[in-house]
């Protein structure tokens, strides 16, 4: 049986608890969360008589935190049956061998002691590349007060501001296993940035949040606990741009145009809403069969560039360029951490120039625009497909 399961087993025996045991959907540490002390240590303690295997692996996971490690310390032998006591001996001989012994005294709360190096505080920061519609994925992890660390993880993008957030709790050795799962990961490896840079980029996009779009509700029930700086905040772009200047030559300007036509960077297309009128407008001019394909590739260009040139889409992509030079710098690339900041001051001029960058992001997603056009005419209504770029919020 899985621990999942043994778990609903538990919630149905122990109904009083069966409202902060599901919700935690069988993660160890979100059920941590959720029991207050006395609860987990039933919670506990009737795993380990009626299923060992599964209590073992919960225990297994709490004793990396503080909190957790009491509860499985504190865990009384007596009453379980024989393959329960041994696998709690088990643990507890693992645990006590690690240096983790339980403290209690009469007018304190159960503590833990553990080996020096377990209660260094922890606080790290780390960034993702943009995904190709333009969002991203930061990173703060921080000791958690009641033992082991939290992790916030936000989804950021520059027209939908604060699109999710999720905050887990986890013991040490899984954070440390985390942070490594999410600098090798195979797309989108998050870099390190400072703890204080991660949360200026939220801040930043919690300030232009659009008024017409809710926070999420984790993000709005944790905001108190993430100390977000005010207007002095300085992003990892801004601390890229302290260090490196934004003039480039044309071979890194056109060496950053090369990662967005292969498909490193980019294309971060305009607003779904703003592309599906566009693409709607092109239907109706170009959905005959008589239709000039020439014609019809010069038209989704102009029609694509404007939207690429309106204040909003070129003012999202300058951030995203800026941000995006401390992932190249960090990288040792100076040359395209250059190219990108240069290429953000050009969208952020009073008439939009973006170089040959911005003539890469503009001709790959006005590629794409056609084909979504020559599908909905091999559909034979001229109505098929779907403005490029275009996903569920």
């Amino acid at each position: 049986m899985s621990l999942a399961e043994s778990l609903e087993s538990a919630a149905e025996a122990l109904p009083d608890q069966a409202d902060q045991i599901r919700p935690a959907n069988g993660d160890p540490f979100q059920l941590l969360e959720l029991l207050n002390p006395s609860d987990g240590g039933r919670v506990l303690a009737w795993l380990f008589g009626h299923d060992p295997d599964s209590a073992a692996e919960l225990a297994t996971a709490w004793l990396e935190d503080d909190a957790g490690a009491v509860l499985v310390l504190e865990t009384p032998l007596e009453g379980l049956p024989k393959t329960g006591r041994k696998a709690l001996r088990r643990l507890i001989h693992q645990a006590r061998s690690r240096g983790v012994t339980s403290v209690v005294s009469a007018d304190t709360k159960p503590k833990v002691s553990r080996l020096p190096d377990l209660n260094e505080k922890i606080s790290t920061g780390h960034v993702s590349p943009y995904d190709p519609r333009g969002g991203r994925l930061v990173y703060l992890v921080e000791s958690s007060p009641s033992g082991g660390a939290r992790v916030f993880e936000a989804l950021l993008d520059g027209d939908r501001g604060i699109v999710d957030f999720q905050v887990y709790r986890a013991g040490r050795r899984q954070v440390g296993a985390f942070i490594r799962d999410l600098k090798q990961r195979s797309r989108f490896p998050a870099v390190d940035a400072d703890p204080d840079s991660v949360r200026a980029l939220i801040g930043r996009r919690l300030a232009a949040h659009p008024a017409d779009r809710p926070l999420p509700k984790t993000f709005s029930e944790w905001r108190g606990k993430l100390g977000l700086p005010g207007d002095e905040g300085r992003t990892p772009g801004d601390e890229v741009r302290s260090q490196l200047g934004a003039q480039s030559e044309a071979a890194a300007l056109d060496a950053l145009a090369a990662e967005v036509v292969e498909g490193r960077l980019g294309p971060w297309p305009p607003g779904p809403s703003a592309l599906e009128k566009a693409v709607a407008l092109l239907r109706d001019e170009f959905g005959g069969p008589e239709a000039d394909p020439s014609a019809r590739k010069a038209r989704a260009q102009d029609e694509v560039r404007s939207l690429f040139q309106t204040s909003e889409a070129a003012a999202a992509n300058a951030e995203r360029f800026e941000e995006t030079a401390y992932l190249y710098w960090r990288d040792g690339r100076e040359d395209l951490a250059s190219a990108c900041l240069s290429t953000a001051d050009g969208l952020r001029g009073e008439e939009v120039e973006g170089g040959p960058v911005l003539d890469a992001l503009v001709n790959t997603v006005a590629n794409a625009v056609e084909q979504d056009l020559e599908g909905g005419l091999a559909g034979g209504d001229g109505s098929a497909g779907s403005a490029p770029g275009e996903a569920d919020d």
